[in-house]
């Protein structure tokens, strides 16, 4: 039995083959010819058959003139590679440049937010203590503050006394009320 491996594994390597021709330009389908000066020269005779042929020179004139209008066409041809390469260097840089000051303003607000949640827990955490302390301060604790102990005394006072003693009291009670009314 055979292992996933093996049977997906190609039998044999295919060079890649561009699967639309009209996309391809026509300089890559007819490769350029050779100039005139290199090509070998029909022979004929004796040694017309063999593979190797003897290649005659071309006259030095035209040989001169192939060379100076290749070089000036590859100094073309660099000079515009050359141009291409410094402009897209400088779209690159902008678009580097205009990113970085993206990531900035990010940045800066990021820090701005976590400034802003760090104020935040602060104040909830102050908030929660402050609940914490006045819960603590509302139940009744087992000793007396001096307070509490005057107003027992003074309500068991009050009890022991005579009932004219009360009523002057109130009576007394009933006047202040009054004056504190008209200064109002």
């Amino acid at each position: 039995m055979q292992s996933p491996a093996e049977v997906a594994a190609p039998t044999h390597r295919r060079p890649l083959q561009p699967k639309n021709f009209d996309s391809i330009p026509s300089v890559w389908i007819h490769p350029k010819p050779k100039p005139i000066a290199f090509r070998c020269p029909p022979t004929t005779g004796v040694g017309a058959g063999k593979e190797s042929r003897p290649i005659s020179l071309p006259e030095l004139g035209t040989m001169a003139g192939l060379r100076d209008a290749s070089l000036s066409e590859e100094l073309v041809a660099a000079r515009r590679r050359r141009e291409r390469l410094r402009a897209e260097r400088e779209r690159t840089e902008e678009a580097l440049r205009e990113r970085y000051a993206a990531m900035r303003r990010w940045a800066v607000e990021l820090e701005k937010w976590a400034e802003e949640q760090r104020n935040l827990e602060l104040e909830l955490r102050l908030l929660i203590e402050l609940r914490d302390l006045q819960s603590s301060s509302t139940i009744s604790s087992p000793v007396q503050s001096l307070r509490e102990k005057e107003r027992q005394r003074s309500t068991e006072v009050k009890l022991q006394m005579s009932p004219v003693q009360s009523v002057r009291e109130k009576e007394q009670q009933k006047i202040v009320e009054a004056q504190l009314q008209r200064g109002e």
